[in-house]
C-alpha cells in the first residue's frame, strides 16, 4: 500500500476519538525486524515547543518501552475497522514471548528509518522532543494516582510520558 503525505495543518480528524475508541498502535525499532509495537489508546495531539506534537505513555514494564528509549523516532498509527481485533494482540500480549507481526499477519515496513505497519490508514512519523517519567510525587489529583496506579505499590505499572515533534503524516492511498 502506499501512503499519500498530509501537511499537519491540514489534519482535522476527531482525535479523541481516534484515540478512545479506535485506539493507535506505537511502534518504535530501527528495521522491521527489530521493534515491537503496542495499542494505544492515552495520548494527546497538540502544540510543543510552536510544533505540532503527539505526546503518548509507555509504562515501565512494557516491552515496547526499550525500542521507544533506544531510537530517536517512532510512528503512530492506526489500522482499519476490518482489523481492529490485532489490538488484541499488541494490548495484551508481550513482544518478549510472542512475535506479534507474525501472529497478526501484519506488514512491517519504514518509513523515514522507522517501522510502521503497511496496513495502516493513518500514521503520525514522530521525533522524540521530551521523555518524562510520570513518579508518584508529580501526581496532582489523588484519586487518577490512586485508580490507575493501584497507590503507586508497584514502580512497573508507571508511565513514561514521550513528547514528540509530528515530523509526517501519511495517509493510505
Amino acid at each position: 500500500m502506499a501512503f499519500i503525505e498530509l501537511d499537519p495543518s491540514e489534519y482535522t480528524e476527531r482525535v479523541f476519538h481516534r484515540l478512545d475508541k479506535e485506539w493507535g498502535l506505537l511502534m518504535a525499532g530501527d528495521s522491521t525486524s527489530h521493534c515491537n509495537a503496542m495499542t494505544v489508546s492515552w495520548g494527546g495531539l497538540g502544540t510543543f515547543w510552536s510544533r505540532p506534537a503527539i505526546t503518548v505513555y509507555v509504562r515501565q514494564s512494557r516491552f515496547t518501552r526499550k525500542f521507544m528509549d533506544a531510537n530517536d523516532t517512532f510512528t503512530l498509527s492506526f489500522l482499519p475497522a476490518r482489523l481492529h481485533d490485532a489490538h488484541k494482540v499488541f494490548g495484551f500480549r508481550s513482544g518478549r514471548d510472542l512475535d506479534k507481526t507474525a501472529a497478526t499477519g501484519l506488514t512491517p515496513v519504514l518509513v523515514d528509518g522507522t517501522p510502521v505497519y503497511e496496513e495502516s490508514t493513518l500514521t503520525f512519523v514522530c521525533r522524540k522532543a521530551l521523555v518524562k517519567y510520570l513518579d508518584p510525587e508529580s501526581f496532582v489529583d489523588a484519586r487518577a494516582h490512586d485508580r490507575w496506579y493501584h497507590g503507586g505499590e508497584n514502580d512497573e505499572n508507571y508511565h513514561t510520558m514521550y513528547v514528540a515533534y509530528v515530523e509526517r503524516i501519511l495517509i493510505a492511498e
